[in-house]
């Protein structure tokens, strides 16, 4: 047997691989990253940093404890923005406290790539799931706006559209856990979607068996123009992420939860915090892809 180090290497590597394929991991188990992999992941990110000039801002306003980062959502399927954030907060943490972010059903069921994002933090987008997380005092990550934000249209690239979803105040009111309010820009950059497409996800059938309240038409790479939700080749246009202060839920309870005036009331408060995030970082941008 070969145990030099290229040949421990090399069935390293082939086992990492191996354990992508299969047992298929439980997406609703809350299990501890695999490290290694971690480590190799935010090697990959670190050059893909350089690609798009990446940087994330007030990472240390994420509170210790649970806590809930409420995340817009840019560039479709193809969204770089939860990687970035995740690795800078994996090099300050060390891995000790790692992020559990809330994936698309689709997401976690695909082979290979559903295990490589459970392996990396990602677990199934239920209560559920995030309750077990908080239960053991971890922070979860949200993208409310779902596809729906993902493919919004290129001239609202520096919107916050959370698509009126209010599932995730539910779940913090429940666990009373702060929200962080996080934003990116120049992910909705990277391609150019020219129209969201939701009667058309209606007439597909994509809105009911995928989920998905989008069937965009865009211009992007490989495709040319693309149409539905599906990957892209993205153009390298800098990618700037700003942590924002957390919000409290001084004066909310959980009996809120049944209260629509005032979970209106937090919805405008965080998607309006979020906005004003937003429009700062959007006034720095002087070109788009540039930045």
């Amino acid at each position: 047997m070969d145990t030099s180090d290229g040949g421990l290497d090399m069935l390293t590597a082939l086992e990492t691989f191996t354990g992508l394929l299969w047992p298929r991991l439980d997406p609703d188990t809350v299990a501890d990253p695999d490290m290694e992999l971690a480590e190799v992941a935010v090697s990959f990110i670190e050059l893909l940093k350089k690609y798009f000039r990446a940087e994330v801002r007030g990472i240390e306003r994420i509170p210790e404890g649970k806590a809930l980062l409420v995340c817009n959502h840019n560039a479709g399927i193809t969204s770089m923005d939860g990687f970035f954030l995740g690795a800078e907060w994996h090099r300050r943490t060390k891995g000790r406290d790692p992020l559990y972010f809330l994936a698309h059903d689709v997401m976690v069921a695909m082979p290979v790539v559903g295990n490589l994002l459970l392996k990396l933090g990602s677990i199934r987008a239920s209560h559920e799931t995030a309750a077990k997380a908080f239960a053991m005092g971890r922070k979860v990550v949200v993208f409310p706006g779902g596809n729906y934000e993902a493919f919004r249209p290129y001239r609202e690239r520096y919107k916050v559209d959370l698509g009126g979803k209010k599932g995730f105040l539910r779940l913090a009111l429940r666990h009373q856990v702060p929200i962080v309010p996080v934003v990116s820009v120049g992910g909705h950059e990277t391609f150019f979607v020219l129209h969201r497409g939701e009667r058309i996800a209606e007439w597909t059938g994509v809105r009911k068996y995928l989920r998905s309240e989008s069937f965009p038409i865009f211009l992007g790479l490989p495709w040319g123009i693309g149409v539905g939700p599906v990957f892209h080749l993205p153009l390298p246009a800098k990618h700037t992420t700003q942590v924002g202060e957390p919000i409290d839920l001084d004066g909310f309870t959980e009996e809120d939860i049944d209260r629509p005036e005032r979970l209106q009331e937090l919805y405008d408060l965080v998607q309006g915090r979020m906005q004003a995030m937003m429009d700062e970082l959007a006034a720095e941008r002087k070109f788009p892809i540039l930045g």
